[in-house]
């Protein structure tokens, strides 16, 4: 069967055939635009932090911060006065010290330097360069207090805030200490109870509160039961008085679903007689774009500050009791700690006299681009536009004239085109699964999650109340939920529609696989330590069609225990594909194949579908979208009682599993546990509609997706390990994997590009999903001017751009940095632009007899630009007509490798296509924003789906 743009290889070959000729990667970046700031150099590639980026989501900053409660060793803006000195906001002039001595004593007590552990420390994994991301918060050194349960009760409400009010009524960019009125809390979040005071902007008659400009604004209150007013940095004030909270639903700023907030993080409970109370969670860094409130990140055309804090306010079951008010209220309020959090510009303009040069493409490379344009405008003085759209859209946008683009895999059929390696990313399946299995032994327990006895379930409880971060998959597993194939993923279908999703049922032969946590596959992989409580559902997948979706597609069709389930065929234990997602060829089992095929017919026939809906057997990977959906099944539309009036409409495959915008917004999907299901109905709504459901509350999420290595590092995202068939080798995406896996990249066809390897090595470290990135240059189009800018980019990308760290222009977390041999091809590149630019602009090159314009070259052997500065062995490719690569057998590769020495340059005829010009105002950049505007819309229908 022959199946569009994927490279298939016979999987059974020599050991020896493994080995490949140089390696050339590329950028892989998210879907985000680029926030800017100035890039400096590290000391040292080895010690940057963030190169330990990696599967367990977590890695080392050069601004990670710890504050301490009695302000030992706290820099001057962390430092929280505990004394006369210093009033309170709103409260008159009062301080901590007229805070009532019971609750200081017992705040004191539990979390001061005398309380026997050394006091209360708070932890902020990152604290600079920060931008819409994750970072770790931790607290350890405070006292556990009983709770009436038996737990412990100690935990810490964290939120950010953006600082202070000055007198002009504009931010005060010199604010030592947020004020609590500018607090992003009390919408509660997952972790929250709206109906706890404690959770809420309540004051509750703290006594703090009288006299202050907070009670003269609404002196009425019978027992201040009011909320704390929220001041926005655009200096909007939103206070409700008719209600006890600042309600979802009325509240501007933020909500349950956008907030940050942590309203209740407890401490671990890892067992009785526990002293110290101390835990870690990922906490959600927002910008102005998340948070309007907020603005966090300086930028020109909006209200916004380069500062802001995030503010953790300690307490226990006996403060609460003291005074259960929210943590603005001012008592609890001096009882914080705060810590400050410096941020990227958001929408910085770089100061160059020179328009911008636009660029456009994979948005694998979004990340890398975000910290590279600023880097680019400090040291190379340009500024430089990114539109991130689809692999495809970039492909078909650089056909239709315009000059400069990053994709993956090659443009087809097209000459005089200049390929530069830029980084080395990778696909990733990343997590949100709390940890079910530490809680409480039971015999249960022990059964569902593999503990042999009590010993072993105690020896494991120093991960209760942990993410699970040791998750491992194959390629079939990836398939099995890719396609629908579990009883619990094949909502919206009920039990009478759909007969072979009903649990337990043998009236097909072999009951459906109920979940992944069941499937014996799974518990191969993963024996210990998970547990059915969390009921994964299928992956939040983007609705973007792009390189690293075919990239997956590819790697599970050369899979072949993956293909022959895609086939129809069975695995070890007989579980089979949803007949509706089967591509029913059978070709790895054909002694099977009529009698699987019956079965499958007969799951068909007795299946009520949707009216509209047309089965056809799918193709993978499918043409018409990244990840296919099939409409088999659907919830039938509510109706009025006269039977005929549509209340609600039907609910179909494309709302219970919505498809995000790009892998961006999938890792966002993921740290916020938020599944992608449309299937709330908002009849208070207008119109009335189905809406997300809520976010997954602590200890219950359960949340996984497809994404970019870049965007899961950004969000501290645990990653799962991807592992052969048999099991014997599991590779985990870091640095290491992803290197090793570019020396075994593959040539595509098209002289100078790689791509990744059909059938990796595990057992030597390869990660399978490792995809590279190229910038294209149509030479035919460009002017002298882009061509130095394209060179100077080019330049940048191969050197301070693969050094690895936090700081923009840097290589952030996520990506590994280019090999020597990419980078002598980014050089390569540079040097072609550098003599393009000259021979279209008439000036001789050194040496040279001749100039004539580069109208599109080709070198018949390597496809490489030969510089006299580089030795052999390293060049630009350079692409003469080729045919589509992604759709290139194993038998077709290229004979020569890219990066071979060339001999001469030889003039083709090409056409010369529309070029994009350089000169846009830098404010407007309108081609950019026409394109993100075209890619959003196409990308937002595929994402939504078809109501049919």
């Amino acid at each position: 069967m022959t199946l569009p743009s994927t490279r298939v290889r016979p999987l059974a070959r020599l050991a020896g055939v493994r080995r490949r000729v140089a390696a050339f990667a590329a950028v892989a970046a998210a879907v985000t635009a680029a926030t800017l700031l100035v890039p400096a150099a590290p000391a040292s590639a080895d010690a940057v932090p963030g190169s330990d980026w990696g599967s367990q989501g977590s890695m080392a900053s050069d601004s990670a911060v710890t504050v301490n409660w009695d302000n030992s060793g706290n820099s001057g803006d962390s430092v929280v006065p505990r004394g006369a000195g210093q009033p309170l906001p709103h409260t008159d002039g009062k301080t901590y010290a007229d805070v009532s001595t019971r609750l200081r004593r017992e705040a004191e007590s539990t979390f001061g330097a005398d309380n026997g552990l050394g006091g209360l420390a708070v932890t902020v994994s990152q604290t600079r360069n920060l931008q819409n991301q994750a970072v770790t918060v931790s607290f350890s050194g405070a006292k556990a207090v009983a709770g009436s349960n038996g737990k412990t009760s100690t935990y810490l409400q964290v939120f950010q805030c953006w600082g202070a009010m000055g007198s002009d009524g504009k931010p005060d960019p010199k604010a030592s200490a947020p004020d609590p009125a500018t607090c992003q809390f009390g919408a509660t979040g997952p972790d929250g109870d709206i109906s706890n005071p404690a959770h809420q902007r309540a004051l509750l008659n703290d006594p703090l509160v009288h006299g202050g400009d907070w009670e003269q604004a609404d002196k009425a209150s019978p027992s201040m039961n009011l909320p704390a007013p929220f001041v926005a940095v655009n200096g909007q004030n939103t206070r409700i008085t008719d209600g006890f909270n600042l309600s979802e639903y009325r509240n501007p700023f933020f909500s349950r679903t956008s907030t940050n907030e942590q309203s209740n993080f407890l401490s671990a409970d890892t067992g009785s007689g526990k002293v110290s109370a101390g835990g870690s969670r990922t906490f959600e860094i927002q910008t102005g774009s998340e948070a309007s409130g907020l603005g966090c990140g300086f930028r020109p055309d909006a209200p916004s500050v380069s500062k802001c804090w995030l503010v953790a306010v300690p307490r226990t079951e006996v403060i609460d009791s003291i005074l259960n008010a929210g943590p603005l209220s001012p008592s609890l309020w001096a009882t914080r700690v705060q810590v400050p959090l410096q941020f990227q510009d958001s929408a910085a303009v770089c100061p160059s006299d020179q328009a911008a040069t636009l660029s456009f493409g994979s948005e694998s490379l979004a990340a890398a681009m975000k910290s590279w344009i600023p880097g680019m405008c400090a040291q190379k003085n340009f500024t430089l536009g990114f539109t991130p759209m689809s692999d495809r859209q970039a492909r078909s946008q650089l056909g239709a004239g315009k000059s400069l683009a990053f994709t993956t895999r090659p443009v087809a059929g097209r000459k005089g085109l200049v390929y530069a390696p830029a980084a080395i990313s990778g696909v990733v399946v990343a997590i949100t699964i709390d940890n079910v299995c530490t809680r409480r032994f039971t015999q249960y327990t022990a059964a569902d999650c593999g503990y042999a006895n009590q010993a072993e379930f105690e020896a494991d409880r120093a991960r209760n109340g942990s993410l699970v971060r040791n998750l491992r998959l194959n390629a079939r597993l990836v398939a099995k939920m890719l396609t629908q194939s579990y009883v619990l993923h094949t909502a919206p279908a009920s039990a009478e529609d759909a007969p072979f999703a009903h649990p337990g049922s043998t009236r097909y032969g072999q009951p459906m696989t109920y979940s992944l946590q069941q499937d014996p596959e799974f518990l191969a992989l993963n024996p210990k330590g998970l547990g059915s409580a969390a009921n994964i559902a299928p992956p939040v997948v983007e609705g973007l069609r792009s390189d690293a979706a075919a990239a997956v597609w590819d790697w599970l069709l050369n899979n072949q225990s993956a293909r022959a389930f895609l086939e129809g065929c069975p695995d070890a234990s007989g579980m089979v594909i949803n007949p509706f997602y089967s591509m029913r060829t059978y070709a790895s089992c054909e002694d099977r194949a009529a009698q699987l095929d019956a079965v499958a017919k007969q799951k068909i026939a007795d299946t009520k579908k949707p009216g509209s809906f047309t089965y056809a057997a799918p193709v993978y990977p499918s043409d018409s979208a990244p990840y296919p959906q099939q409409y088999w099944t659907e919830k039938p539309s509510v109706l009025l009682a006269d039977g005929k009036t549509v209340d609600q409409p039907a609910l179909t495959v494309g709302d219970q599993y919505a498809r995000v915008l790009d892998m961006a917004a999938a890792a966002q999907n993921t740290v916020r546990a938020q599944p992608a299901s449309v299937t709330e109905w908002c009849a208070d709504c207008s119109p009335p509609a189905f809406k997300s459901v809520p976010r997954q509350g602590f200890g219950s999420r359960s949340v996984i997706s497809v994404t970019d290595a870049a965007s899961a590092a950004k969000f501290q995202l645990p990653t799962a390990e991807l592992c052969s068939s048999d099991g014997s080798a599991c590779v985990a995406a870091n640095n290491a994997s992803l290197a090793a896996a570019a020396a075994a990249f593959e040539p595509t066809g098209t002289p100078g590009v790689l791509g990744p390897d059909p059938t990796p090595d595990y057992a030597a470290g390869a990660y399978p999903l490792t995809v590279p990135v190229y910038g294209v240059v149509d030479s035919s189009a460009v002017t002298p001017a882009e061509a130095a800018t394209y060179a100077r980019l080019f330049d940048y990308a191969g050197t301070t751009g693969q050094q690895q760290g936090f700081r923009s222009g840097m290589l952030p977390p996520g990506y590994a940095p280019l090999t020597a041999a990419l980078k002598a091809e980014t050089a390569a590149a540079a040097k072609a632009m550098q003599r393009a630019g000259s021979l279209k602009a008439g000036i001789p090159l050194a040496g040279a007899k001749t100039a004539s314009p580069l109208a599109g070259v080709v070198l018949p052997a390597s496809g490489v630009v030969p510089d006299q500065s580089l030795g052999a062995g390293t060049g630009a490719g350079v692409e003469a007509a080729a045919a589509e690569p992604a759709a290139a057998p194993a038998a077709g590769k290229a004979a020569a490798p890219a990066g071979a020495a060339a001999q001469a340059l030889q003039p083709v005829a090409g056409g010369q296509t529309a070029r994009t010009g350089s000169a846009w105002p830098q404010h407007l950049l309108l081609i950019g924003v026409a394109l993100a505007a075209a890619s959003a819309i196409s990308s937002l229908l595929l994402a939504r789906g078809k109501r049919r």
